[in-house]
């Protein structure tokens, strides 16, 4: 009768466990880690006594941050997300850092092409109470948060498969010369051309062709990137557009976004 009664339990406890709600989760890691988790979609704690990762189960749904060098400076953001495939245990660290015995299998993980700096999002958070101190929001590797937050940074945001080119870090030699090939290319274009602006879209297409025609292998989502980033070293003057699909978001030295359309080539002669 005992042993009858003991399984009913565990039967109860199983089927329990099996409606328990899906759970949302943040997992923040450093970023030097982000390859070797893309290459097993495997998640783990780097601490052996780590108490949180053992709430996570299967079903539930995972944000990834890491602090990112954004314009220059360090921006703790949201980079993806993944599902929990399933959850297991095993003393084997899979990415040279997981200490923790659990372990969680991602089906996969959908990178954002851009990433979400949390400050840009913070005032639509919930679990983020004081907004001006966002920098040790996240203390502890993984937190639970609500559906809603977690639909709020994942809204409308494009994704990819791919390992993200903003994991990629530029060397100084490849910054300058990418620097020098705007500059070389504005002349070029200033001297050549009859217009006194140029849409910022075509320019950079243009750019694009020239940089990989040296050998150079950028994507146009790489040099656009760049350009956006780093378009205030150019001292170049630019314009905004009324048209929506030629806007383009540029950073200031202070990492302030700015919405344009066009690059100013020479003063216009119309009164």
């Amino acid at each position: 009768m005992k042993i009858v009664m003991n399984n009913i339990m565990a039967m109860q406890q199983k089927l329990t466990g099996s409606e328990r709600d899906t759970k949302y989760w943040i997992h923040k890691l450093d970023e030097k880690h982000f390859e070797a988790v893309h290459k097993k979609n495997i998640l783990g704690s780097g601490s052996k006594r780590a108490k949180i990762i053992k709430n996570i189960e299967s079903k539930d749904r995972i944000l990834l941050c890491t602090s990112l060098s954004i314009k220059q400076r360090p921006a703790l953001s949201f980079v993806g997300y993944g599902f929990v495939e399933n959850i297991f245990d095993e003393n084997k660290q899979y990415l040279g850092f997981d200490k923790s015995q659990r372990k969680i299998k991602l089906r996969g993980i959908k990178y954002f092409k851009e990433p979400v700096a949390i400050k840009d999002v913070a005032d639509n958070l919930k679990f983020i109470k004081n907004k001006t101190k966002i920098s040790g929001l996240l203390k502890s590797e993984y937190k639970e948060i609500s559906e809603e937050d977690f639909n709020v940074v994942i809204e409308k945001r494009r994704t990819t498969l791919n390992f993200p080119i903003y994991f990629e870090r530029i060397s100084y030699t490849t910054e300058e010369f990418l620097l020098n090939s705007i500059k070389g290319l504005f002349n070029v274009i200033k001297m050549t051309g009859n217009s006194d602006q140029i849409e910022i879209k075509v320019f950079l297409k243009y750019l694009h062709k020239m940089v990989n025609s040296y050998g150079i292998s950028k994507s146009y989502e790489d040099i656009k990137r760049f350009y956006s980033e780093n378009a205030w070293k150019l001292k170049f003057e630019h314009t905004p557009s009324r048209d929506p699909d030629k806007f383009i978001t540029l950073y200031d030295p202070s990492s302030n976004p700015h919405t344009f359309g066009y690059i100013r080539l020479r003063q216009s002669n119309k009164r």
